[in-house]
């Protein structure tokens, strides 16, 4: 009788365990941020390689989602021709401005969510980076 109390109690245990499991993976927290942020995310991956060091399949995408999906369609297509994805190193997010020349300040939003504040301050670096190292590549030819 005691044993059986016990199988009983592990499978309630069990099943109360996979269904909290099931409900966190269908109750993922997306990140809603503004649609410039989305945008520039967008045109970042597109135009420029991007690719963040954060989980952006966390962030709703919005309106621009159906982007977002045709460009992993075309980007899937091209990873099997070439294997090898271009990523930033780490360490390498800012350059150094160029002498007499203002840095703006990324923008604060009140009550922002930290996560788009860290991906916008993760695209301005980059962003800063490659369209830099483009001009000079411009100026060098």
């Amino acid at each position: 009788m005691r044993t059986r109390l016990i199988v009983v109690l592990l499978v309630l245990v069990m099943a109360a365990a996979l269904t909290v499991s099931v409900q966190a993976q269908d109750e993922m927290m997306l990140h809603v941020c503004d649609s410039t942020l989305i945008t520039l995310l967008y045109i970042a991956e597109h135009d420029y390689g991007f690719h963040s060091m954060m989980d952006v399949s966390t962030f709703d995408k919005g309106q621009f989602a159906p982007l977002f999906d045709a460009m992993m369609a075309e980007m899937s297509g091209e990873m099997m021709e070439q294997p090898e994805a271009t990523m930033m190193p780490e360490g390498e997010m800012m350059m150094e401005p160029m002498e007499g020349v203002t840095m703006l300040t990324p923008v604060t939003i009140a009550d922002e969510d930290p996560a788009c504040t860290e991906l916008r301050n993760e695209l301005d670096a980059f962003l800063y980076k490659a369209l830099t190292e483009k001009m000079m590549m411009m100026q060098g030819s």
